[in-house]
């Protein structure tokens, strides 16, 4: 404890130095950002659910003003998630733990001449944030306040509730740009290519033809992989489960899908309910996300992604990340109170699952009906 309270003073002392570097502004003073082209960066460079979460707030800038050109810095896992992103100028990798790579960024935020920064790491002051403000030389700086890091914003604007989503607490730092966040919709967006969906498309029908389905079938996508142990969910519970929707409707078409580590383990599952095993890249797995009418999968990025394309989804996550759920997701929440998803049991996850896909089955038959 003692170590930890001398590296947070640490930081602190740092922090405060380094604020003494940054460009002196009057606090509050907000431009008139319509009176001639302004760059903005925006500052997301940790996970790929977290910027999935941030697409609504970077759209709500980004279309505020003509005159907004709005750059990200992102990471080098987390950046794919804005590729077409329209509303995005450009994107900057940051390799964090890539030191030698910071002077090269450290330049080029520097030569871009940035009008204002916002902070998009809203939950923890970061001493590397700082470092990033100071290299952009930006005169507006942008974050929540309420924290210890209050003194490096020239717009340091008041926290929301703490029950607020994550995507709302972020998209407060959309206020000095003129935008109300009580009255904006801050739903994920993301964008696939014309050629992505195809193979996408391809993938389904190829299903369909190996396993016999005819007609416009419903498609699954089962995700079984999670970027934390604690978010994973045991290959047996899948398989149990599947077995019973299988069984519920034969026609379903099932596949199964995770990260190449998790190979193995995406076979036995896929085999056990007659499904297709798919290993992919990122940008393959959210076209399959886009093109699935149902998805199962545990507190990971697929299903921040299922929100983000209006897919309904049943994941399972821990009570204690309420405020980084799937932003107004359809489909159905299934809780672990504890630690980790292993006190979920099998019986619970299909009741959800048979539960939305009777209500995916009803809206199918109701456009169907109407055409």
């Amino acid at each position: 404890m003692k170590l930890k309270r001398l590296e947070a003073w640490w930081k602190a002392l740092c922090m405060r130095a380094l604020a003494k570097l940054l460009p002196k502004a009057e606090r509050g003073d907000t431009p008139d950002w319509s009176a001639r082209p302004y760059r903005v960066l925006y500052l997301r460079y940790d996970r790929i659910g977290d910027m999935i979460l941030a697409t609504g707030l970077i759209r709500a800038i980004a279309t505020s003003s003509p005159t907004i050109t709005l750059d990200v810095l992102a990471s080098s896992g987390n950046a794919v998630i804005l590729d077409r992103n329209p509303h995005v100028g450009s994107v900057l990798i940051f390799e964090k733990r890539k030191r030698a790579t910071w002077p090269a960024l450290f330049r080029q935020l520097r030569s871009a001449r940035y009008d204002a920064v916002i902070d998009g790491m809203v939950l923890a002051p970061s001493l590397t944030t700082v470092l990033l403000m100071l290299a952009t030389g930006a005169r507006y700086r942008i974050g929540v306040g309420g924290r210890s890091n209050d003194f490096i914003y020239t717009h340091s604007v008041p926290p929301g509730d703490a029950v607020l989503h994550v995507a709302e607490q972020s998209g407060r730092t959309a206020m000095p740009f003129g935008i109300d966040p009580n009255a904006t919709d801050w739903r994920s967006e993301l964008f696939v290519a014309p050629d992505e969906r195809d193979v996408a498309e391809t993938l389904w029908n190829e299903n369909a033809e190996r396993t016999g389905s005819v007609g416009p079938n419903i498609r699954l996508l089962v995700n079984i992989s999670a970027a934390q142990p604690r978010h994973r969910w045991p290959d047996d519970r899948f398989m149990e489960v599947l077995r019973q929707i299988r069984a519920r409707d034969s026609a379903l078409r099932i596949v199964v899908t995770g990260t190449p580590a998790e190979s193995s383990s995406i076979q036995v599952v896929a085999e056990a309910c007659g499904g297709e095993k798919l290993v992919t890249g990122l940008r393959g797995a959210l076209a399959m996300v886009a093109t699935a009418d149902l998805i199962l999968t545990p507190d990971t990025s697929i299903a921040h992604a299922a929100s983000a394309f209006r897919r309904p989804a049943v994941v399972m996550l821990r009570r204690r990340m309420a405020m980084f759920v799937p932003y107004k997701l359809a489909g159905r929440l299934v809780w672990a109170e504890g630690a980790t998803l292993l006190e979920i049991q099998a019986g619970d996850v299909f009741e959800a699952l048979a539960a939305c896909l009777d209500e995916v089955k009803a809206r199918s038959d109701a456009i169907g009906n109407s055409i």
